[in-house]
């Protein structure tokens, strides 16, 4: 199993609390009862005669159900996408069920559900529900959120006009090697019901029995998922990007890094590597704002990194550094050791050491594309950034991304 991610869990406790409190609010009309009216009657005027309280909680309760479903009004406000909003207001919420006879539940789910967002929000999670209204121009309802899993586009988003690439640059792209695409024709699954019968002569002349087995056809293997993501590799970047591979979302929406738990948004902001932190649709204009590109060392997109096999990362290697050396980018970022640890297997024909990895810059020798007079980039390994990784606190993978964000902001201020 992957790692919990926690914003997620946090929103299932608060539906539930919402949910509840709704229920408790309808059950006060009927029966007004403060909780703690065995300690003092003041609070009595609160349910009766006017029902203020259950009002109040009946409102907070249909509002938790809308933030958090959400309701297509309420996808991708400043509220839905921010965990501080929520650390505010669930308390609240609390407050007012805990007042309420009927509310007690409703008020121990909103306490969980505050401190499991405060634990994502120390954990780094801050601002990561900010996609999860979903992708630019995608639909927000439930079959909206399902049918980009399954529909295959014909077109994809169109790149900014400077990646449009001159005549000239057509040479340099053939030499870099091409996968095969995969198939968009769905493979048919058949399997046999009949039961076959099958005749073994007798070596006395007996009547040959019949037996009976069932032999069902072997399942062909899952044709692969079409991704939509693009590269973004023009020449002479000053900083190229690569990625393990494209998540579900990311291959649905053709948007690097898209998933609402990835941090690769985050870290590019903070680090400095990006004046703001732009959405996922952004894919396309990095390389026109910050002269920074992105790619994958395996173009298949899967749920986890891990569902990936070792070959078909020592396979992305060599068209990795064709793509670097075709292209000619100043530095290359490694995004994940798991990245890095494929190119040390192709190179030196072994997984690396422990006590020879590091993150950061590379030696001079670890170059990517040298060749044909050229020197090669220098190569930097960062942290992954995806919400299932929990090796590494989100302090120790700012401090690697810092590091790469000051040379960078180093090599902008020289031109």
């Amino acid at each position: 199993m992957g790692r919990l991610i926690k914003n997620h869990w946090a929103r299932l406790i608060i539906l539930t609390a919402a949910a509840y409190q709704v229920g408790s609010a309808i059950e006060g009309f009927i029966w007004p009862k403060v909780f703690w009216d065995f300690m003092t009657k003041n609070l009595n005027g609160a349910v009766n005669p006017v029902p203020v309280l259950q009002i109040l909680n009946l409102i907070m309760g249909v509002l938790g159900l809308a933030w958090e479903w959400p309701l297509k009004f309420f996808a991708g406000t400043l509220p839905h996408r921010s965990i501080e909003f929520r650390l505010i207001l669930y308390p609240l919420s609390a407050l007012l069920s805990m007042l309420l006879y009927q509310g007690t539940d409703p008020a121990i789910y909103y306490l969980i559900g505050v401190g499991v967002y405060f634990w994502a929000y120390t954990e780094g999670e801050v601002d990561n529900l900010e996609d999860r209204d979903m992708p630019i121009n995608k639909p927000t309802s439930f079959n909206g959120r399902l049918n980009q899993y399954f529909h295959a586009a014909k077109h994809h988003t169109q790149a900014s006009p400077a990646l449009k690439r001159k005549p000239s640059d057509a040479n340099e792209s053939n030499n870099v090697p091409k996968r095969p695409k995969p198939s968009l024709t769905p493979q048919r699954i058949t399997r046999s019901r009949s039961m076959t019968v099958q005749e073994t002569p007798s070596p006395r002349g007996e009547t040959p029995r019949a037996s009976k087995r069932n032999t069902p056809a072997p399942a062909p293997a899952p044709a692969p998922a079409v991704s939509l993501l693009r590269d973004t590799i023009p020449p002479n970047l000053t900083l190229l990007l690569v990625g393990v591979n494209p998540g579900i979302m990311t291959g649905a929406t053709g948007y690097i890094y898209a998933h609402p738990s990835n941090l690769y948004w985050k870290l590019l902001h903070s680090s400095g590597i990006t004046s703001i932190r732009h959405p996922p649709s952004d894919t396309y204009r990095l390389p026109e704002l910050y002269n920074i590109g992105n790619t994958n060392i395996v173009e298949r997109p899967t749920r986890d990194a891990s569902m990936l096999s070792r070959a078909e990362m020592n396979a992305g290697v060599p068209v990795l550094e064709a793509k670097v050396a075709a292209q000619r980018p100043e530095a290359v970022c490694l995004v994940g050791k798991s990245i890095w640890e494929a190119v040390w297997r192709v190179r030196k024909g072994r997984a690396i050491r422990k006590e020879e990895f590091r993150y950061g810059w590379q030696g001079e020798e670890e170059n990517m594309g040298r060749g044909n007079g050229w020197e090669g980039a220098p190569v930097f390994v960062a942290t992954t950034t995806s919400g299932l990784a929990a090796g590494m606190s989100m302090k120790e993978k700012q401090a690697v991304w810092d590091e790469l964000g000051r040379w960078v902001v180093s090599r902008r201020e020289r031109l």
